[in-house]
């Protein structure tokens, strides 16, 4: 081999081992002096698998004389393999390395070449970039979270159940009922107990209610004690009824808020799209007149 090309292999910037047909080093470049602390006037003329004992491997080895005589090249990757030489510093990080195998022709001579690159680096990049991106993604989840939820009571908020109620008014064939709901003497609570109990309160009827919703229904906070529970694919004034049935069912149970036995009740309204309106402002405004008007009608005892 020519001193020009010697010269260029000592250049480069990964490991270069030259082998021949007994698989013994023929050409140990200077990238490998550096990286594993063996001379080349050490180690050429050994057995490949004498220098790099990880090679001394039936796959390796078949993979060598396919590249002799079948001209075949093959590439083995640090994701599957970790690394094939070793650094000769002590306690440094995780190697990894990639190895391509290829078929030579020289000076009528035939050889296997194996380029080693270290890259190492480069899985690091790829863990960073990944870490970050997972970072990105939760920051992003987080801040989905918080524009469509309710921060207190971890239920959709006003914004999610509007934008959820104008898509189905333009879905073709669509049938949904609003159910809008409004707690009786609440005020009371916050005024016996004060604020962090009624919040409290909030939370807990917030976590029976949410056992109203399926697939096909959202139970959601409007904002103060004003909730929203929409139910898609009912019409008939029984379903209604049974609907709103549930809901008394699951209020009419004492709330334990800070050891204090809280008993509340709901007004209701409802419309139903699209026989009572056909836009979020028209179901939201009837249904919630008719929940005032039920609140009229109920004897609580100053609840308000």
């Amino acid at each position: 081999m020519n001193n020009l090309y010697l010269t260029i292999i000592n250049q480069l910037d990964n490991g270069i081992v030259l082998l021949d047909e007994q698989l013994n080093i023929q050409l140990w470049n200077n990238w490998l002096e550096k990286y594993t602390g063996q001379n080349k006037s050490d180690v050429e003329g050994l057995h490949v698998t004498q220098v790099i004992p990880r090679l001394n491997r039936n796959i390796y080895i078949q993979m060598f004389e396919k590249a002799l005589w079948n001209k075949q090249k093959n590439f083995c990757s640090a994701a599957m393999h970790g690394y094939f030489v070793d650094f000769h510093f002590e306690n440094t990080k995780k190697l990894r390395q990639n190895m391509l195998i290829r078929h030579i022709e020289l000076d009528n001579e035939i050889y296997v070449m194996l380029e080693i690159h270290d890259v190492t680096n480069h899985y690091e990049r790829i863990h960073k970039l990944n870490k970050s991106l997972q970072n990105s993604i939760g920051f992003t989840k987080s801040l989905e979270r918080y524009a469509f939820y309710d921060s207190l009571t971890n239920l959709p908020n006003r914004k999610f159940i509007l934008d959820r109620i104008e898509n189905l008014t333009r879905q073709e064939d669509a049938v949904f009922t609003l159910f809008f709901l409004d707690l009786n003497g609440f005020k009371s609570v916050n005024d016996c107990f004060g604020h962090t109990q009624g919040d409290r309160l909030l939370q807990l009827v917030a976590e029976r209610c949410i056992r109203l919703t399926d697939d096909q229904s959202v139970f959601a906070r409007l904002g103060g004690d004003e909730f929203v529970l929409l139910v898609e694919n009912i019409s008939s004034i029984e379903q209604h009824k049974k609907q709103i049935a549930k809901i008394h069912e699951l209020l009419s149970e004492p709330f334990i808020v800070e050891n204090q036995s809280v008993s509340i009740s709901t007004s209701i309204g409802y419309a139903s799209f699209p026989q009572d309106g056909v836009t979020v402002k028209q179901l939201l405004n009837i249904a919630d007149r008719q929940m005032y008007l039920h609140k009229q009608k109920i004897n609580n005892d100053g609840y308000n």
